[in-house]
């Protein structure tokens, strides 16, 4: 795919691929609050009805929103906690087409059903439209690099969580 450059877009076109990309940074960070703030409202809103979901182990592969809510909440109750930060954002518009591709690198943390702690590193590859006047996501594949414990000693308390033991 041959991508535009600066020198052969109008200005209207240029603002037009920043505002795109503004928004498609919110979707990226709405996924990331609706998940981790278990907001089913904002999580469902980012994503097209016939949107697909391709999160790989454990967690599996979702083809439409209906299979994306219940996958979510399986989720939920397998990591009660969560904290996800996204990052590297590389966002490419096509303003014409009303699609953009997105990659994001992920950094998470998360308490488990049991309360162990994990530290989670992925990617999020995304493939996006404003079809229906709004950017959201039509597919996203997720790769985890590791989803591990933390060694240290942790508590389901997050007033005993700040210790940064430096004395």
């Amino acid at each position: 795919m041959i991508m535009s450059t600066v020198s052969n877009l109008t200005l209207e076109q240029r603002i037009a691929a920043l505002e795109a990309r503004e928004e498609i940074k919110e979707v990226i960070a709405n996924y990331n609050h609706g998940v981790d703030k278990k907001d089913e409202e904002l999580f469902l809103d980012i994503w097209e009805d016939d949107a697909v979901w391709d999160i790989g182990d454990p967690w599996g592969y979702c083809s439409n929103k209906k299979e994306i809510l219940e996958k979510t909440k399986a989720i939920w109750e397998g990591l009660p906690e969560t904290h996800h930060h996204a990052t590297n954002h590389v966002i490419n518009v096509e303003i014409e087409k009303g699609t953009a591709t997105a990659v994001a690198d992920v950094e998470a943390t998360a308490t488990n059903a049991v309360g162990v702690p994990l530290l989670i590193s992925a990617t999020y590859w995304d493939d996006l439209s404003n079809r229906t006047g709004k950017w959201r996501l039509q597919k996203r594949k997720v790769k985890i690099y590791y989803m591990t414990p933390v060694l240290e000693p942790w508590s389901d308390d997050p007033k005993t969580r700040i210790n940064p033991k430096l004395d």
